[in-house]
């Protein structure tokens, strides 16, 4: 760990204590040396670390920010660039940028969906809200100044989201010998993967970002996945070729630093198993906290329920009000019919209330007494229901969250379904089944101890990998080889080449010996067919002059 040596070594001043005829110069000397020693058995006090949040979504700045927290709660020196502003502390310091960016809060359910139809259309739309943010970011002269002049003297480590699918952001740690640190707020990058970590995943085993099942389990499932992997990088990946080309921006001009460290929110009982490079951390839970004290009127409310509470919301995102209003309808004709209370996130005021509901522009943690949670499957919110041990019914929307609910399925613990087919009956039916139905909350309990398993907490993860690769200057021993070969390298494309032009070598030798054998073999047979023809030829004059 990075921290001060508080320490003045118990031996030397034993070993002054039995020794008293040692010479005073002698003792200071050691005490000297000791110090020293001391101050550099490890590389620094604190280390000085620059954060930039590159896009204005709550849900990513939450992971951000217990990212950061961890590191100033150890004595870590943080200056971070937010559109998030919370107020400087000790160690922390903040830098404003809520005005250079617009916010993607309580949005528009019905436009996110149209927007996320399909997995084709919000991949062109991320390329440029990436490419976006960057433009964003080159227009702040302090952030300029510092990237210029002071990171190399000033700081020991970068830590910046470098977004979802364009790879323009790593500009932030380019050109740079500092270690540079990405944090990953969703599971899987798919996208980003080939620039971050070097490697890709195998979509034969693991579904893309936006794919809509957890994993691809039939042929059908995999071709899909295939293709639609190979599609959309092939069309990203030219896509920003040309806006490079065309539309050539001074970020598109810095050379690549891939990082030295990813953390990644993610773990293994909400996205599947899959091979990783040895410089991705998961850390999926971070932003959980001890829980706040809760308001009196929504403790109470939560406590005076005998069958228990419902906890319903969207997260920060998505506007609930802004559902079509026969699908609020719906909501609140099954909700009526529910022995439970239900908790619900809403903004405004709801017309015809259900007597047993409690609406919040703001709700807390899980309490105890929360027998479900709704969600649209932000991974945030369901890390509070696995953390918890609460049963999952969710309504994804778009992104990833199709296979973050996927993924509870799979464990047993969620129910998913699709918001616009929702009907009354179909809702109280799901949601009676998951309270009801023992085996929901079994599962969700199995989940949160897996969950909770782990050798150590998130923040001391965040904490000794960043410290390790400041203490190994970047620790390129844990970058995966990949990043060294083009793509064709990476892909085996020469490899397989060669093998192709041998096959074919070997299949024209095979087909010329073919055809010399075959014109060999009728070389002769015609040879014979005209020896016969002659020399019957010959017996019949013979034939013919006998007779006569």
């Amino acid at each position: 760990m990075i921290h001060a040596c508080y320490c003045i070594n118990s031996n030397l001043i034993n070993s002054y204590t039995i020794e008293m005829n040692m010479s005073h110069k002698s003792v200071v000397s050691i005490l000297i040396l000791t110090l020293f020693s001391c101050k550099f058995i490890q590389p620094g006090n604190t280390a000085r670390i620059l954060a930039v949040e590159t896009f204005a979504g709550k849900s990513h700045w939450n992971f951000m920010r217990a990212v950061l927290r961890a590191l100033t709660d150890n004595r870590h020196n943080v200056t971070v660039f937010t559109p998030f502003v919370e107020g400087n502390r000790v160690n922390y310091t903040e830098i404003d940028m809520s005005s250079m960016f617009k916010m993607k809060i309580a949005m528009d359910v019905v436009e996110m969906r149209q927007l996320f139809n399909d997995q084709f259309t919000p991949a062109s739309f991320m390329l440029k809200l990436g490419r976006h943010s960057c433009d964003v970011l080159t227009k702040n002269d302090q952030l300029n100044d510092i990237l210029a002049n002071k990171l190399e003297t000033d700081f020991d480590a970068i830590i910046f989201e470098p977004g979802i699918i364009s790879g323009c952001l790593t500009y932030l740690g380019a050109n740079s010998t500092l270690p540079v640190i990405h944090t990953s707020p969703v599971p899987i990058n798919t996208y980003t993967e080939r620039i971050t970590y070097g490697d890709v995943h195998n979509p034969a085993t693991v579904s893309t970002m936006l794919f809509k099942s957890a994993v691809p389990k039939t042929f059908v499932q995999r071709l899909t996945n295939t293709l639609v992997f190979l599609y959309i990088s092939t069309i990203i990946r030219f896509q920003e070729f040309l806006l490079q080309v065309i539309e050539s921006k001074p970020y598109d001009l810095s050379i690549v630093t891939p990082p030295s460290l990813v953390f990644t929110n993610t773990h293994f009982i909400s996205d599947k198993a899959r091979p990783t490079p040895s410089n991705v951390v998961n850390v999926g839970g971070i932003h959980l906290k001890p829980p706040k004290k809760i308001p009196q009127d929504i403790l109470d409310f939560i406590e005076n329920s005998p069958n228990g509470v419902v906890l319903f919301t969207f997260g920060s995102t998505i506007a609930v009000n802004t559902l079509p209003r026969n699908i609020v309808t719906a909501f609140k004709e099954a909700i009526a019919q529910l022995p439970q209370r239900v908790l619900l996130k809403y903004e405004g005021e709801m017309e015809d209330k259900p007597k047993n509901v409690m609406t919040k522009k703001w709700l807390p943690q899980l309490h105890k007494n929360v027998k479900l949670f709704v969600s649209h499957g932000g991974i945030s919110g369901l890390y509070e229901a696995v953390d918890a041990g609460v049963p999952v019914l969710g309504f994804p929307l778009f992104g990833d969250q199709h296979r973050n609910i996927d993924n509870l399925v799979e464990s047993g613990m969620a129910i998913s379904m699709e918001i616009f087919s929702v009907t009354r009956d179909t809702f109280l039916k799901n949601v009676l089944d998951l309270v009801n139905n023992v085996k929901y909350m079994h599962n969700a309990k199995i989940a949160s101890k897996i969950f909770k398993d782990r050798p150590m907490s998130q923040e001391k993860s965040v904490v000794y990998w960043t410290e390790y690769v400041i203490r190994h200057k970047g620790a390129q021993h844990l970058k995966s080889q990949a990043l060294n070969l083009m793509w064709f390298q990476y892909f085996l494309l020469d490899v397989i080449a060669l093998i192709v032009l041998f096959i074919f070598i070997f299949v024209l030798i095979v087909l010329k010996c073919l055809k010399f054998i075959s014109n060999h073999l009728q070389l002769d047979s015609y040879n014979e067919i005209i020896t016969d023809t002659l020399t019957n030829t010959l017996i019949n004059k013979i034939r013919i002059h006998k007779t006569r």
